[in-house]
């Protein structure tokens, strides 16, 4: 692989990931990076000991990873390894962002090469539900088998849904916020039944992805995020909610040997578990996760309250009542909060546990969403009158 750069950083980052993935293809060896990061991983680990687990963007922001990456060869990685690392931190500052890049770039040329190959089988049927006028959504069965194209915010051009979904996963979720560990699972954004929400415009005949969100069966619910060791430890605190039983009663069909008093005193894993074990239809039950909002940030609350809204009524017309989720955008749990102190016999939202998972102040809640609830919700209240719900119980909480 010969390097040769450009005069400005950007063009010699993108020509950087361009030759960096053909020699990738030349070789048949397209987890190189992944070798070279998951090998830095491993001994950055190994310096700092057990004691230190914190997640990719924490491990290679340690001095031992400033220390090591970039300035001490790899004894049991091939020599031209390490100038690749050298390069890749060089231009983009750190090992994870330039896979991130490498991982952008592959979707959208993937994407580029699958449409030409089969431009004979497209379709471009875009039939489903409309709120607030001019939003579509829909829940597709399975995104991979979806030849429809669709524009994004971070790509010029229109790609397959399957890879406008894994695009808008790695800019948001891996860019935006430095979840690098789903660099490794990119595939379960690029198949599977998901939601999605979107906008036409007059200047393309491919609609604007707004939202999307994964969703998951109960079939498959050992392998839920909601029912992961990370996010079934004792670190999460259960919260105990008035009404919680009789809500669920009336959501949907739930055995009569969960009472009220089985859930307290009880761990937030036991309290989770429980409820899920007690549903007897679980044709009715699913997981929903990565809901990602796109747009500017002057529309970002609307499209968030659209996409909860088009999510909500998705699903109920889907045939579901009760998902579990995991949330932790403060105007969703402002907005759930609110509702359950007005109408706590109508909860949208059953708050289940929490945890302060990177000590910033920022709570992350588990919970279940109760789609009778919710859809009478959101049908009832406008974003004018969703604002205010959320603007109220802030000051409130100020104030006290």
């Amino acid at each position: 692989m010969i390097l040769k750069m450009g005069p400005h950083k950007k063009n010699q980052c993108d020509y950087f990931i361009e030759i960096f993935d053909s020699h990738c293809n030349e070789t048949d060896n397209h987890t190189l990076l992944q070798e070279i990061i998951e090998n830095r991983k491993t001994f950055i680990s190994n310096q700092l000991g057990e004691s230190n687990i914190g997640n990719l963007a924490d491990l290679f922001s340690t001095q031992a990873a400033k220390d090591i990456i970039g300035k001490q060869a790899s004894p049991t990685l091939p020599k031209h390894y390490f100038l690749i690392e050298q390069v890749a931190l060089r231009l983009f500052g750190c090992l994870l962002s330039c896979w991130t890049e490498l991982e952008i770039f592959r979707t959208i040329k993937n994407s580029t090469l699958t449409i030409i190959q089969n431009a004979d089988n497209a379709h471009h049927t875009y039939n489903s539900p409309v709120i607030n006028e001019h939003f579509h959504y829909e829940i597709v069965a399975d995104i991979a088998l979806d030849t429809r194209l669709f524009h994004t915010e971070f790509c010029d051009q229109p790609l397959r849904l399957s890879d406008a979904i894994v695009l808008i996963n790695i800019a948001t979720f891996i860019k935006e916020h430095q979840w690098y560990e789903m660099l490794g699972m990119l595939n379960i954004s690029s198949k599977g039944e998901h939601f999605i929400l979107y906008q036409f415009n007059d200047k393309s005949a491919y609609p604007n992805i707004i939202s999307s969100a994964l969703i998951n069966s109960a079939p498959t619910s050992r392998n839920w995020l909601f029912f992961d060791d990370f996010f079934q430890s004792s670190k999460w605190q259960p919260i105990h909610q008035s009404y919680s039983i009789l809500n669920l009663e009336c959501a949907t069909k739930i055995s009569t040997t969960l009472g009220k008093s089985q859930l307290m005193n009880k761990s937030s894993d036991d309290i989770e578990k429980s409820i899920f074990s007690s549903i007897l239809d679980h044709k009715k039950v699913c997981e929903a996760i990565r809901l990602t909002v796109s747009g500017s940030k002057s529309k970002a609350n609307f499209y968030l309250y659209l996409a909860q809204k088009g999510l909500a009524n998705a699903l109920k017309e889907s045939g579901r009542d009760v998902v579990f989720t995991i949330i932790e955008k403060p105007a969703m749990v402002l907005f759930y909060q609110s509702m359950n102190i007005d109408t706590p016999e109508a909860s949208p939202y059953l708050f289940t546990s929490a945890q302060d998972i990177n000590k910033n102040g920022v709570v992350t809640y588990k919970g279940i969403w109760l789609l009778k609830n919710a859809t009478l919700a959101f049908n009832q209240y406008n974003f004018k009158e969703y604002n205010v719900k959320i603007i109220g119980l802030r000051k409130l909480l100020r104030n006290h």
